[in-house]
């Protein structure tokens, strides 16, 4: 009956899925390259399961722990399919489900807003296989899923514009809520909703209709009631979400905004930045930085531009909630003038496409507005839109001038993560077979390859262990074997064992000497200890 009913939904999440899981196998596991950001998700949800000292809180607190957590579920695995840790597939496969939900739910919300079936599937499938959106569906990257609730955020705030019905806002509220614990970028997402509420009730909802069907203006007073009634709806999820999560930082990590200033954090490793001279000449010049973001968020615009002229058509583009969009729109690019004012932004290309899923989620509800031949212009507007769209983010795939992360990661065209991939996948087994039983110290934010590519993780002391500190405060009194530490890299953040032993790497130490060099980029060192001398 169920497949009677949703076969198609079925069928299209089963296609997208199965597509980007084929591609996302193959570049992390054929190819053997994974991205860095994606495979330290997956060791913060492997150290919860597999690490010497295994705790939930070892999953981290500087990263939003959802897509860890979720990736934890496919690492019970791990113990049949090692890949799944040491090649990041655990990443691969959450990544590229949320991927194929992702184009079920657009299709789903095309048709509850009275969409022909085939318009629906056509935006669909123009934002699933946009070349850009498929590379993030099958990389590991948290981005498919924090897409995947932004399109459920937006897409139930539309039909909440639509319909008035609570359960709607009550839905697009806890999606809001998920999207924070994949990204922090939903925090000005719930802020630019915010004012979409309030333009929405104060000039669009200003209404009440009585049981004769007799229609009356709401007072400002009871508009500002209503204001903060859907307002508590919408973002209490999120705001509670927030607080439970600066609650877990004081609690576990004694600082309820470790997460924002730890040597771990982006802040500290946005230092960098000041190395880099373009940006620190729009540093120097806001207008530069302005220009420099405007540039960035065009790459993604086509189909709000279609949505515009849609509504200019139309005569509906001087409306109030063509300026709801466009808060929620802008409250990408904003948050990325406001951090690169801050200096803690690089600024890569990927930050601004979330303005895209954005503006995908609101094009069902915007084309049901329309009737006869000029949804018929809307449908072939946003067509073109989306054409433009997929043709634009194809070329700056192809350009390390615009996209260089991105490009890089299809090319490996002058990465140095993925040379490095290469040897510390080398150095795992290595260890494992003439230090299998020792105990190893070494930090895992630096380590995470090694770790996920050994059989026997156990040997490694890692940060998150509870006397990982203890043990490096003091090397020669503790229970360590051997250090494991890595090269300095300029702008790059020292680990911990570098930043309490900063001349161990290219010295050593009284009480250390050194075992192996692993092609420069790593050096093990025996620690000679003190009831031993």
């Amino acid at each position: 009956m169920i497949l009677r009913k949703h076969g198609k939904l079925l069928s299209l999440f089963a296609c997208i899925t199965t597509l980007e899981l084929a591609v996302g196998v193959y570049f992390a596991w054929h190819l053997g390259y994974m991205h860095t950001d994606a495979l330290s998700r997956v060791a913060n949800a492997f150290y919860v399961l597999y690490s010497r000292d295994p705790h939930l809180g070892a999953i981290g607190f500087v990263w939003n722990p959802l897509p860890s957590l979720m990736e934890l579920i496919v690492l019970l695995f791990y113990p049949l399919f090692p890949v799944l840790a040491s090649h990041g597939l655990a990443a691969v496969i959450v990544s590229s489900l949320f991927a194929g939900a992702s184009a079920a739910l657009l299709y789903a919300t095309g048709k509850q807003l009275g969409l022909h079936g085939a318009t629906s599937l056509l935006i669909s499938l123009l934002f699933s296989l946009n070349p850009f959106m498929f590379l993030f569906g099958f990389n590991g990257l948290s981005d498919s899923p924090y897409i995947f609730f932004i399109l459920l955020t937006v897409s139930r705030f539309c039909m909440w514009l639509k319909d008035r019905k609570a359960a709607n806002l009550i839905v697009s509220g806890f999606a809001l809520a998920l999207a924070f614990w994949v990204r922090y970028e939903a925090v000005p997402l719930g802020v630019a909703m915010a004012v979409g509420v309030l333009l929405t009730i104060f000039f669009l909802h200003r209404w009440r209709t009585n049981r004769e069907r007799v229609r009356t203006e709401l007072s400002l007073k009871e508009r500002l009631y209503k204001v903060e009634a859907t307002w508590l709806l919408l973002l209490l999820p999120l705001v509670f979400s927030g607080l439970l999560w600066l609650f877990f930082n004081w609690i576990i990590m004694g600082d309820p905004l470790y997460f924002l200033r730890s040597q771990y954090s982006n802040s500290t490793q946005s230092a960098a930045l000041l190395e880099d001279q373009r940006f620190v000449a729009m540093f120097a010049h806001p207008v530069l930085m302005l220009k420099f973001i405007g540039q960035r968020t065009l790459w993604y615009a086509a189909p709000l531009i279609a949505i515009l002229l849609i509504r200019l058509l139309d005569k509906r583009l001087l409306s109030w909630s063509t300026l709801t969009l466009l808060a929620i729109f802008l409250s990408v690019p904003g948050l990325q003038l406001l951090l690169m004012l801050k200096q803690s932004s690089f600024g890569w290309f990927r930050y601004f496409m979330y303005v895209f899923p954005i503006t995908v989620a609101w094009l069902p509800y915007e084309l049901s507005l329309l009737k006869g031949k000029m949804r018929g212009i809307g449908i072939s507007l946003v067509t073109v839109g989306m054409l433009v769209t997929a043709g634009l983010l194809s070329y700056a795939l192809t350009n390390p001038a615009i996209a260089a992360d991105e490009h890089s990661y299809l090319t490996h065209s002058g990465n140095e993560s993925y040379e490095r991939q290469i040897i510390e996948r080398k150095i795992a087994p290595w260890l494992d077979e003439h230090y299998g039983s020792s105990l190893i110290l070494t930090d895992s934010y630096a380590a995470y390859p090694i770790i996920l590519s050994s059989k026997i993780p156990k040997k490694f002391m890692i940060t998150s262990d509870f006397d990982f500190g203890e043990s490096l405060m003091d090397l020669p009194a503790s229970k360590v074997d051997y250090v494991l530490v890595t090269r300095l890299v300029d702008g790059v953040p020292m680990d911990q064992v570098n930043r309490n032993y900063p001349d161990l790497f290219e010295k050593g130490a009284p009480w250390a000497s050194l075992v192996h060099d692993f092609d420069g980029q790593w050096r093990l060192y025996k620690i000679e200890h003190e009831e031993s001398k």
